[in-house]
């Protein structure tokens, strides 16, 4: 699991995790671009989380960088087939799969 409050990280790594962690989180803890903001934070299908309702004014408020007017452009230029991540399913498979992994380290 990340440790979004402790840590930064790249914006593949935060792709990959998306459906692990809070899209609250990473706002409020990570330094992220225009595109993520609008393909993933913006975007309902991955506010699966409580808190996750993120919006423009949140994006704004959190992430200092980014202007409204490039969110805006983003918004209306984004095309959902430009997003490139695994379905839920086999996202959470894999989430899964490291979670028993790591308990099996820690009994051992």
């Amino acid at each position: 699991m990340l440790d979004l409050y402790n840590n930064k990280y790249d914006r593949e790594t935060l792709k990959k995790n998306i459906y692990a962690v809070k899209l609250i989180d990473i706002l409020k803890t990570q330094i992220i671009d225009v595109s993520f903001a609008v393909r993933y934070l913006l975007n309902y299908k991955y506010q699966l989380h409580d808190g996750d309702n993120i919006t423009t004014p949140l994006i704004i408020k959190y992430q200092p960088h980014i202007k409204y007017e490039d969110l805006q452009k983003a918004l209306y230029n984004y095309d959902s087939d430009d997003d490139s991540i695994e379905d839920f399913e086999t996202v959470s498979n894999l989430s899964l799969a490291n979670v028993i992994f790591e308990l099996k380290l820690k009994k051992n």
